[in-house]
């Protein structure tokens, strides 16, 4: 059973099921940027009690999708700036992160790294939405594994609430660029060089060079 069907039958717990509502309603723009998440109008648009809804906002909170100002949450800002500002962030944080790696990842997780680009690879690129969506889950597993190999909460801490809203999904609502998923995947391919190699100056600056290649661009004007 689908993630989306679970939802509908409600084999959710709850608590989850409120929190998927609710995130997938921010991603899709249908709570809008600054909205205020009032706890009465989330139970009953996610069809749980206060309680769950409590517990999906504070999540929210954590991952960066909605802000708390004065014991209310709202939506946070994902206007294009903003989401300027996140990939510098990113940018800087995970190529800190390779140059951490390089020197501490293992055997296993290098070869994690390289299962993941073989699954990459693997998708159909006919396959639309749904082949973007796999390589989604794929990519924050890859980004995630060489935070892992840096063996450093603190900059785990740090980069969750960066890496945790995602970006690459917002810029189908805010900016005018697809997904190039064979050009990223062969970046994927340098990183994992990189990080074999054991050098951290190149691992840094791969890992740099793939967020920076991905940032996206404002939509040009409408036409008048």
């Amino acid at each position: 059973m689908s993630q989306a069907e679970q939802i509908e039958d409600g084999a959710l717990r709850p608590a989850v099921r409120a929190y998927l509502v609710i995130r997938d309603a921010i991603l899709s723009g249908e709570l809008a940027s600054g909205t205020h998440l009032r706890e009465e109008t989330l139970a009953s648009m996610t069809g749980t009690s206060r309680t769950p809804v409590r517990d999906a906002l504070g999540r929210l909170v954590a991952e960066g999708l909605a802000v708390e100002e004065n014991r209310s949450r709202y939506v946070a800002d994902f206007s294009p700036s903003e989401i300027m500002v996140m990939f510098d962030l990113r940018a800087r944080l995970e190529g800190y992160a390779a140059r951490l790696a390089a020197s501490r990842i293992t055997a296993p997780e290098l070869d994690e790294l390289a299962r993941l680009i073989a699954e990459i690879d693997a998708l159909d690129m006919a396959g639309g939405r749904d082949a973007t969506d796999e390589f989604l889950v794929l990519n924050d597993a890859f980004h995630g594994c060489i935070l892992q190999a840096t063996r450093s909460t603190q900059l785990r801490m740090m980069i969750r609430p960066v890496m945790s809203a995602p970006v690459a999904l917002l810029k189908r609502h805010i900016m005018a660029q697809s997904i190039g998923i064979r050009a990223s995947n062969d970046q994927h391919r340098e990183i994992h060089r990189a990080l074999a190699s054991g050098n951290p100056d190149w691992a840094e600056a791969a890992v740099k060079a793939h967020v920076i290649s991905t940032k996206p661009f404002r939509k040009a004007p409408a036409d008048d």
